[in-house]
């Protein structure tokens, strides 16, 4: 039987209807998706930045005694080399403002022409800052070989003249580059790898002797405060275009913290004791460092946890962006 003209009409009706409601449900699919993707960038973002507080707490704990060295103009006195470290930020010695070399008790900072000069309003001044934007490099400063079998014994030979016997032939560990090149182990190649960029950075500004406001950042800007900060070399690090920056700027995540670093360090012989574990015996008793009969020696034991270079000792969360960073 032939369909009529107001049969025809229905169907076309409900065919639109349907196409309607699919292309409705797909829409709303692609918003949810688009609102899930944007989510999990944040999140990504967040915990990057959360990755570069803690990588600041180091730099501030390293810095307040390594990384002062002169190499390659390290001063040598009969014949050896002197390293220089510093004293901490506020100098344990005489409690003034550091860091200080050993050379220069008394005054501030260091002399030479790439060290720190407390005198002068550069960082690590009282009210200066270094920015440190991270990625990966090809291959850092004293980098090792990863794989730990540089000295291996021959025993699949008994013919041969070194069958078990633990020849120390190789460096151990070895510098992850083939030639034996000290100055190229010592510098590296800090060439930047492709797409390790504009990820993330921190920047430390140094408000008081023992404290520092850290701001944590997850995105392109390299840590840049604002457009006006940026030198005319440094803009063409963003094609000198003022609304790129502020759109990297603006896309990106940044936590504001206050720290407090402290001389104090763990005492290099501290052992964890267990006593909050009940025992059948003696509820009270001290567990050797390391040795084989206590469950716990691989994962109690503290006697390596050394840490020359301070601690942390307050970590304050700021809500709204300082005057100061």
């Amino acid at each position: 039987m032939l369909s009529s003209p107001a049969r025809r009409g229905t169907i076309l009706i409900i065919v639109a209807g349907v196409s309607a409601l699919l292309a409705s449900l797909a829409l709303a699919f692609l918003a949810r998706m688009r609102s899930d993707t944007e989510e999990s960038q944040h999140l990504l973002q967040y915990a990057q930045a959360k990755i570069m507080l803690a990588a600041a707490c180091n730099y501030v704990q390293e810095s307040s005694r390594l990384g002062w060295d002169r190499y390659p103009a390290t001063p040598t006195v009969d014949g050896l080399q002197i390293h220089d470290e510093a004293y901490g930020w506020v100098d344990v010695r005489d409690g003034t403002t550091g860091p200080k070399g050993k050379r220069v008790s008394g005054t501030p900072g260091f002399s030479g022409p790439e060290l720190a000069d407390l005198s002068a309003n550069k960082w690590p001044s009282v009210g200066t800052h270094v920015r440190c934007p991270m990625y990966r490099m090809k291959r850092p400063p004293y980098a090792i070989k990863l794989n730990a079998g540089h000295n291996y014994m021959v025993t699949d030979n008994p013919a041969s003249p070194d069958y078990c016997w633990p020849l120390l032939k190789n460096r151990d560990p070895r510098p992850a580059q083939d030639v034996d090149n000290y100055p190229d182990f010592a510098a590296g190649d800090k060439t930047p790898v492709v797409d390790t960029t504009g990820k993330a950075w921190f920047r430390v500004y140094r408000d008081g002797p023992g404290t520092f406001i850290v701001t944590c950042g997850s995105g392109g800007s390299d840590g840049f405060k604002n457009w006006d900060e940026l030198s005319a070399t440094e803009q063409l690090q963003f094609n000198s275009d003022r609304p790129f920056f502020e759109n990297l700027r603006n896309a990106e995540v940044r936590l504001h913290y206050r720290i407090e670093w402290s001389a104090a360090v763990t005492e290099v012989t501290y052992h964890n004791l267990q006593h909050e574990i009940a025992r059948a015996t003696e509820h009270y008793e001290t567990w050797p460092p390391n040795a084989s009969h206590t469950w716990s020696s691989s994962r109690r034991t503290q006697t390596w946890m050394k840490n020359p270079v301070g601690t942390i000792r307050t970590i304050q969360r700021l809500i709204i962006e300082p005057s100061f960073w």
